[in-house]
């Protein structure tokens, strides 16, 4: 009887052993065709066909003419996101209206928008040195250091005024050698007086 058992339970064994191998095998199967699909790159046929489709053609670059790495060519980040006058002015910014958001270097025409694609372009190469918006993210002022002089720099800011100007948003321009107080800049950027304590 209890041979019989044994043998039984051994042959129960079996089965399980030999229909775990066999789904093992069947998943390892598809595991490696799914990674032939991936990375071999075989072109699909456009219809159903009997026949395996032809392995796709293979470049084959000696080695005197591979070229380096894309990541070889770009430059390394820079030290410092603002430079210091900057990083000064945006802690000035965030301690004088800590409830409005402050972002610096944006595109003019992330501010602004452009009727139409070549407009917008144009607005793209020019950035603001800080926007201000309300907890809704809507834009209040736009916050630039005085021009340091030059015709260019003359020109660049009167072109972002103007373009300023016509989309309703208020420019704030701040003398780098004489920046205001904590208690002022509430006023400036916002026009609101300075709340209580802040």
């Amino acid at each position: 009887m209890w041979i019989l058992f044994l043998l039984a339970a051994g042959g129960v064994i079996a089965y399980f052993v030999s229909n775990y191998r066999k789904k093992v095998a069947e998943r390892e199967a598809a595991s490696k065709k799914r990674f032939e699909e991936m990375f071999l790159a075989r072109p699909k046929p456009a219809t159903p066909s009997d026949t395996p489709p032809a392995p796709a053609p293979v470049a084959v670059v000696p080695p005197e003419t591979k070229r380096p790495p894309v990541a070889a060519a770009v430059p390394p980040a820079r030290e410092r996101f603002l430079g210091q006058r900057e990083t000064l002015l945006y802690r000035l910014l965030k301690v004088g209206i800590p409830d409005h958001e402050i972002f610096a270097n944006v595109a003019l025409a992330a501010v602004t928008g452009g009727r139409n694609e070549q407009e917008t372009r144009r607005l793209a190469e020019y950035r603001l040195e800080f926007v201000v918006c309300d907890k809704g993210m809507r834009v209040v002022a736009a916050v630039e250091f005085e021009p340091a002089g030059g015709a260019q720099a003359m020109g660049d800011q009167r072109f972002k005024a103007d373009c300023l100007k016509a989309a309703g948003v208020n420019l704030v321009r701040i003398n780098p050698a004489a920046l205001p107080r904590r208690e002022e800049i509430r006023g400036l950027v916002c026009g609101q007086p300075s709340a209580a304590g802040s």
